[in-house]
């Protein structure tokens, strides 16, 4: 189910704010599903329950998940609570459910903006042409075992920030790429917060190679991005003993921001 449009697709149910979905392995890290993809499974749920009262509020403005346990790829619930529907926002929270709760998230969607003049935000980094960037493949020998995103998100890591690959981190901990759907699918505002957090963990490139699970992840979606790969870059804020927080930011092809992110990841040394 490569399409990411019908791999974040729900089901109503037959009580309201009640959906179910097929959580699906492709889009997967290891054993572990996605979390920019559980994100983006919310943030689709949270848009068809405002669907018939706001069918403009289709941006996922800001989505924060906190992440309980990881769901298995299959069935699984959603169970959405509106909170306030505005003219220009709404405001939902949505619990992912399977064999108990696995993510709780809340939502602010509204129309997407469109380009102003008032517009101020950093520019974007200057990457390595993304011909000349490698794909990164869907299997790895370093100790993170599968990689099934990869074969649905066409990532390519500048060579510039991948000395980790080779034995020699910068100790920045930062690293960039390139982002796009294999289907050639446009990017979607929902889209953006797996493109949020996609890249490997920026701490390896201070040479922690280890697993970082999600602990929370804050996403906010600025626009709908332009057709075509994103640029991404993704840096730690801070790193500590057994905790980091990390930031990311992507660009459209145009050159404008269109989304930023936080999270809280655990660090497994």
């Amino acid at each position: 189910m490569a399409d990411f449009e019908k791999a974040t697709r729900p089901e109503a149910g037959d009580e309201p704010g009640r959906y179910s979905i097929l959580l699906d392995a492709q889009w997967g890290i290891g054993p572990k599903l996605h979390g920019g993809y559980l994100l983006a499974v919310t943030a689709r749920a949270a848009r068809e329950a405002v669907a018939a009262q706001r069918p403009e509020h289709t941006c996922p403005q800001a989505v924060t998940g906190t992440f309980l346990q990881a769901p298995e790829p299959g069935p699984a619930t959603l169970d959405v609570a509106v909170l306030r529907t505005g003219r220009g926002a709404s405001q939902l929270r949505v619990r992912l459910d399977q064999d108990g709760p696995c993510v709780e998230a809340v939502c602010v969607l509204g129309p997407p903006a469109e380009p102003s003049p008032h517009d101020h935000e950093p520019p974007p980094p200057d990457l390595t042409p993304r011909e000349q960037c490698p794909r990164s493949p869907s299997t790895t020998d370093d100790g993170r075992g599968s990689l099934p995103l990869m074969d649905v998100v066409d990532t390519r890591l500048d060579p510039r920030t991948t000395g980790f690959l080779r034995g020699e981190p910068s100790g920045e901990g930062r690293i960039s790429g390139w982002v796009a759907l294999d289907t050639g699918e446009p990017w979607t505002p929902e889209g953006l917060l797996v493109a949020l957090d996609v890249l490997p963990p920026a701490t390896f490139d201070m040479g922690v190679l280890g697993w970082s699970p999600t602990m929370s992840l804050s996403a906010h979606v600025v626009a709908e991005p332009a057709h075509g790969p994103l640029r991404v870059t993704q840096w730690v804020e801070h790193a500590g003993a057994d905790r980091m927080h990390e930031n990311c930011r992507v660009w459209d092809p145009t050159g404008r921001l269109v989304g930023h992110a936080h999270q809280l990841a655990a660090i497994r040394r």
